[in-house]
Order: C-alpha cells, then sequence, then structure tokens
C-alpha cells in the first residue's frame, strides 16, 4: 500500500505491504472558523477567567503585546489587527502599545519573518522590538517564585516593567515539557532569561516520564508562576486542526483560558493507537525549521514504538542542529543517565553549561535508548547524525526495504504530523 507523509514543503511517498500496516495517525477531521476576527473579537469580550478585555484594561494603561516568533504558525497578523482596534475603542492610542517578540532561546527573528508575522497593516504603526535571551543588559531580575520547594529565579525583558498590561498571543498543541504549548509559555520562556529557563524545564526532564499533553505538571506550574510574577494579565490563543485552520479562540485568564484550550487541543491532536509498533515511520511536519523543532517528531514516535523497535524520522532540518545553543550536541550525545547526573550537580545560573540543551537532549536520549533511530535529512549532516546516535537512511523506502527484510513481520505505524500530534494508546 502506498504511504505519504510531509517532509517540509515536499512529500515523501513510500510503499509498505499491507499485511504489515497497523494504523496512520490522522488527526480527528474538525472544522475551521469561517470568520476568524469575529471569533477573536468575541473571545476579547466573553473570555475565561476574567471580565471581559474592555473591563480590564484602563485607558491611561501602557499595553505590551507578547507575540511568537517565525517557529510558530499562531495567525497574529489576523489577530493583532482585531486586537489593536478593540484596543483603540477601550481609549488608548496606538503609541500606548507596544509589541516585543517572544522567541524564547531561539534566534532573532529576520526583518522579512517579522513582516511576515505582524503584516503590513501595523508594521509601521507600532513599535515593535525583539527579545534575545543573551542580552542580559535587556533583563531585569525579580524575586524568584517556588513550586514544589524548588527556587526559579525569575529574570524577565525590562519592558514588562514599562507596562500596565501584557498580553500574549499564542497557540495550543501538544508540548513535551509544558504538556501543551501556549497559555504563558508566551511569557517564559518566551521573554525570559536563561536561568528562568533553565530552572523551568529542567523540572521536567527529571520526570519519570515525557509529559507531552500532560498539563499539570511541575514545568507548567513554573511557567505560570513566572508569569503571574512578571505581570501577564490576559492572553489570546487559538486552536487549530491539522489543515492549520483555527477552530476555536480562548482568551482571557492565562490559566483558565490554557486550560479549556488544552481540552480542545487534546481532542484536535490526539492519535488512537491500537497498539505499539515494531516501526514508527515519523514525519516531523510542521516542525521542520531545525532539529531542536524537529525532535517534537522523535518525541511523538518514542510514544509509539515498541521497546527495541524502530523509528524512521524524516525531517528536512533546514537550518540543522539549532541556533544559540552551541551546548547541544554535547547533550546530545550523552545517555540519558548522565544527562540526569550532570544536570542535578549543574549551578542553574550558569549559562556556560546551557541546561536548556540537555531538557531537549532528555527527550532524545529516552527515544534512543528505547529504539533504533533511522533518519532521512538532508539538513543534517553526518557529525549531527552521529551525535543525536541515529543512523542515516538513503529514503524512508530504504528504510522500510532493510527493516522488512531482517523481520518480514514487524508492524509498521506512521505518524505524518509528529511535529504536533499527541499518540495515545
Amino acid at each position: 500500500m502506498q504511504m505519504k507523509i510531509p517532509y517540509g514543503s515536499d512529500t515523501i511517498t513510500f510503499e509498505i505491504p499491507e499485511e504489515n500496516f497497523m494504523f496512520e495517525g490522522t488527526l480527528r477531521d474538525t472544522r475551521g472558523q469561517t470568520h476568524l476576527a469575529e471569533a477573536v473579537r468575541k473571545s476579547l469580550d466573553k473570555p475565561f477567567g476574567c471580565l471581559p478585555l474592555s473591563a480590564c484594561v484602563k485607558p491611561t494603561d501602557r499595553v505590551l503585546i507578547l507575540i511568537e516568533d517565525a517557529t510558530r504558525s499562531t495567525p497574529v497578523r489576523e489577530i493583532l489587527p482585531v486586537l489593536v482596534d478593540y484596543l483603540l475603542e477601550c481609549a488608548l492610542a496606538l503609541d500606548q502599545m507596544e509589541i516585543l517578540t517572544a522567541p524564547g532561546s531561539h534566534r532573532l527573528m529576520t526583518e522579512a519573518e517579522i513582516f511576515e508575522k505582524v503584516g503590513p497593516e501595523l508594521i509601521n504603526k507600532i513599535k515593535i522590538h525583539q527579545h534575545d535571551y543573551q542580552d542580559e543588559s535587556s533583563m531585569v531580575t525579580m524575586p524568584s517564585v517556588f513550586v514544589n520547594g524548588n527556587e526559579i529565579p525569575v529574570q524577565v525583558n525590562k519592558k514588562v516593567l514599562d507596562a500596565d498590561f501584557i498580553i500574549g498571543i499564542g497557540n495550543i498543541i501538544p508540548h513535551s515539557d509544558a504538556g501543551f504549548s501556549g497559555g504563558a509559555k508566551i511569557l517564559q520562556p518566551g521573554i525570559c532569561g536563561y536561568p528562568t529557563t533553565a530552572a523551568t524545564h529542567i523540572s521536567a526532564a527529571m520526570l519519570d516520564e515525557i509529559p507531552l499533553g500532560v498539563v499539570d505538571n511541575p514545568c507548567r506550574l513554573g511557567i505560570e508562576q513566572v508569569a503571574r510574577q512578571a505581570g501577564l494579565k490576559f492572553i489570546i490563543n487559538t486552536v487549530k486542526n491539522h489543515r492549520d485552520e483555527v477552530i476555536e479562540v480562548v482568551s482571557g485568564d492565562f490559566v483558565e483560558a490554557h486550560r479549556e484550550g488544552a481540552r480542545i487541543s487534546r481532542q484536535a491532536f490526539s492519535v488512537e493507537m491500537p497498539a505499539l509498533a515494531d516501526i514508527v515511520i515519523v514525519s516531523s511536519f510542521p516542525a521542520d525549521l531545525d532539529f531542536w523543532q524537529a525532535l517534537k517528531g522523535v518525541t511523538s514516535a518514542y510514544f509509539a514504538v515498541k521497546p527495541g523497535g524502530t523509528i524512521v524520522f524524516a525531517s528536512p532540518c533546514y537550518e540543522g542542529l539549532a541556533h544559540n545553543h552551541p551546548k547541544f550536541s554535547d547533550w546530545l550525545s550523552m545517555s540519558y543517565h548522565d544527562i540526569l547526573e550532570k544536570t542535578k550537580a549543574a549551578p542553574i545560573d550558569d549559562k556556560s553549561i546551557d541546561l536548556i540543551s540537555a531538557v531537549l537532549a532528555v527527550c532524545n536520549s529516552r527515544a534512543r535508548e528505547k529504539a533504533q533511530i533511522l533518519v532521512v535529512s538532508h539538513g543534517l549532516d553526518d557529525e549531527a547524525v552521529e551525535v543525536l546516535g541515529y543512523k542515516r537512511a538513503e529514503s524512508v523506502q530504504a528504510a522500510v526495504d532493510q527493516l522488512l527484510t531482517l523481520d518480514p513481520g514487524a508492524t509498521i505505524a506512521v505518524l505524518p504530523r509528529g511535529g504536533d500530534c499527541l499518540p495515545v494508546l
């Protein structure tokens, strides 16, 4: 039988015997919003966990709007004009509003990416700033917060001090550390410094299992404590379907609105599996920019493959392994046990160690130690493949043929959207 998976903007086609096929991770068919602007406007007037935005913001407020970077697909350019018009109706002026990009520890956006994200309507009307987590002079230190007795230092962009009201715009999909993306993640790690992100995310690495789809976990709770300390007041989050259409807009309190969005996202992105498969063929789509993003595909496959099985991982990784994380390779080459031992002994504020990379490396080492991983990628060079502990395959078809030669009865599962699906038994 012929199968297809996305490979960036292209498609990979391959054949598998029908008797070996177990399941394809097809996402639920949900209907998208036909009038997104109306849905956004309605969500501002009927938010979760708080009064309408018009009753929350004051005419004298200075408003800081946090937006994601190019690695995320929230329709920010459609949401921003609705939000800005709404704030103007609340008697605010354009010069009372500023936009701050929230890339976390990702690279800075290019001018073209900012233009694409914000759109032509507002690009020259509102001041736009970029957060750079490596620029400590742009940060302010606030009192620490605590989760389960563990201290989380709060280092955040100084722009929060100039703002009376902070609004975050994001999207909600399954996430391997925070359970689901969206919500307070736009602030942490979005506009925070290294020690804050390291402290919140390392708690996920210490759990017995990867918390993909588990929303109430120490990482998410730490993120929300930081956001509360820094003054995040309101979120506008979308939930999309597999056709990239917005199916719901949830706004309001960054906990209550997020939990409602996570519930909807779970329904939209869950992939029901009859059993674990011997072979899982997974595309990183839509997380294709670099391996930092594409690892989401490996994580999804981790939940679908039998112990001792094989993951066939296809991802273009256009920009290689990662930006801003030179220690990533060091962590990736380590075993799961060694990563945990080193992180336990590492000072949380020592940027040279790069604990943020360790968190992602834990997901990779867990997958690599559960199953062998064959990779099809034009963006990962031989050195990167070796560091990851993978083996390169010439093509998905070549990998399938080789594996079935060794085990003709192997069961095969296909995850076309490993970058955002949630495999569940």
